[in-house]
């Protein structure tokens, strides 16, 4: 293996082409369409290894030092980019947003991440629908329906059939953020790829898209929960 790097190799009728998938847990996955030669496969990681590398090491010193939520009192959560310290209280029973707070019910931490999560996510599906509206006349597509998931591993995700969904938690980013990746999957709705073709019309109408890009390389592991 390249560089005693250990992979699995997970093969799939319907894939074409190869692609790799660093887990947060630094297991790498190749996805292989099902009859590609092991020796292809070999030589598509050797050449991807310093890409591979970069991934691992990002994992085991920055994904390493990362500290999930308690949900206590005082907490900061983020919104758009801005952040709100968490206030527990005793007399509300819905999540709202007053005086650079997250007011929240009191609930068991489990019972009030769910909560947390619920409101984030329609905060989230809200927000990529205005902006996707916005986006789709400069872009002359427009989705089929508009969506918010629970990924692990994406941003977003545009299906053959004009359906696009986004990651609730880009609604942690700064505004900026969350429209590159919008852009970005709309941008899906013409090019099916990430070719030459789909990034020019990437920049066509958001030409700093580099600078959100690499944002979300650099924190995306602070927008969670």
């Amino acid at each position: 293996m390249p560089d005693n790097i250990e992979y699995a190799i997970l093969r799939s009728p319907k894939r074409k082409t190869l692609s790799i998938i660093i887990r947060s847990n630094s297991q790498v996955d190749v996805l292989a369409p099902q009859r590609m030669p092991e020796a292809v496969i070999h030589q598509f990681v050797q050449n991807k290894q310093t890409w591979i590398q970069k991934k691992l090491h990002f994992n085991h010193n920055i994904r390493a030092s990362y500290q999930a939520k308690l949900f206590q009192q005082g907490e900061l959560f983020q919104l758009l980019g801005k952040s709100y310290r968490l206030n527990i209280h005793n007399h509300h029973t819905e999540i709202h947003i007053a005086d650079a707070q997250l007011i929240v019910p009191a609930l068991p931490a489990d019972k009030l991440k769910q909560k947390i999560i619920i409101w984030y996510k329609q905060q989230a599906q809200q927000h990529c629908q205005q902006r996707a509206q916005h986006f789709s006349a400069s872009i002359g597509k427009t989705p089929a329906s508009i969506g918010v998931k629970a990924y692990k591993s994406r941003w977003g995700s545009c299906h053959q059939d004009g359906r696009i969904y986004f990651n609730y938690r880009l609604i942690m980013a700064p505004a900026r953020i969350i429209d590159y990746v919008i852009v970005h999957e709309l941008c899906h709705l013409i090019h099916h790829n990430h070719g030459k073709d789909f990034w020019q019309r990437v920049e066509s109408i958001m030409p700093d898209y580099h600078q959100a890009n690499t944002w979300l390389k650099n924190n995306g592991l602070s927008l969670d929960l």
